[in-house]
């Protein structure tokens, strides 16, 4: 009996160190997979890099028209804002031994197809919520709120709205649909819960929705802060609450590979270490990155 008891023990044990060999193994495999993986995305990252590098110049696209985001001046010729600054530090990172930086001035209409037939390499200003084909998209650098605007005197409280019409812009992120629902509008889901309906009526442009407000064809406007302060307030009223953060992001030519993925990092860097705060607060601009959805 005491044989056989002692026999089972070391049987046991010996279940044990195989269990733990095989553990070890294991780990030890996933481990070095996942440093492999890394090790070949690192490769991958720095091969794009070194592709635009040798190429002397690197082209981005800035609109120039929102304000302290990124401003086109026409006396001097050169830009100013967040997203100036903002390319030029991934600039200053990605290319430590410098890159000629050719800026160019694009708009709404013309950066998508500037990045796909390659006359850019990047373009900054767009929303993280409009992925096109042939364009890849970095983290978020900034996020503005989303606010409604109306006319002055008439609507003071976002209740009023009740009932009412509300313009928002075409392949803006308050065009969207609900994920929930994909005949909701995502406007309209957010005031839903508050108790307010409201219809959405979409516009092709910016100053046809400003139009629409003066001539009282709807009572108020949903767009992101930076986007309405471009038109001037004067006889509008924005409201005070702030809601469904529109984030800006880094678009990429797709076929410069991980390249995006390199400006993503760099992205990530400048949050961690405090640049992109100190750059949004030399603007006097507030980040709503921590505004939820």
């Amino acid at each position: 009996m005491k044989y056989r008891r002692r026999r089972l023990l070391v049987l046991k044990r010996k279940h044990i160190r195989i269990i733990i060999i095989i553990a070890a193994v294991i780990a030890a495999a996933v481990v070095l997979a996942l440093v492999t993986q890394a090790n070949a995305r690192r490769s991958e990252k720095q091969s794009a890099v070194a592709a635009v590098a040798a190429r002397g110049m690197i082209s981005i696209g800035l609109r120039g028209d929102l304000g302290a985001l990124c401003t086109y001046n026409e006396e001097t010729g050169a830009f100013e804002g967040l997203e100036k600054d903002v390319a030029e530090e991934i600039v200053a990172r990605l290319f430590p031994d410098g890159i000629i930086v050719n800026f160019v001035r694009v708009n709404s209409e013309t950066k998508d197809s500037e990045l796909r037939r390659g006359a850019l390499d990047m373009s900054l200003g767009a929303s993280v919520d409009m992925g096109k084909s042939g364009i890849s998209y970095t983290e978020p650098f900034f996020a503005d709120a989303s606010v409604i605007l109306v006319q002055g005197g008439q609507i003071t409280d976002i209740a009023q709205l009740n009932g009412k019409v509300i313009a928002v812009v075409q392949n803006s992120v308050l065009a969207a649909s609900s994920e929930k629902d994909k005949d909701v509008n995502i406007l309209e889901e957010y005031l839903g819960k508050l108790g307010i309906n409201v219809t959405v009526k979409k516009y092709a442009s910016y100053p046809e929705a400003v139009d629409a407000l003066k001539i009282g064809a709807v009572s108020g406007i949903a767009a992101s802060e930076l986007n309405l302060k471009r038109f001037g307030l004067k006889g509008m009223l924005l409201l005070p609450e702030r809601f469904l953060p529109s984030r800006y992001c880094v678009q990429v030519r797709s076929d410069l590979g991980a390249f995006s993925q390199a400006v993503s990092d760099c992205i990530d860097e400048m949050r961690r270490d405090g640049t992109l705060a100190a750059l949004a607060e030399k603007w006097n601009l507030v980040d709503y990155s921590a505004l939820g959805s």
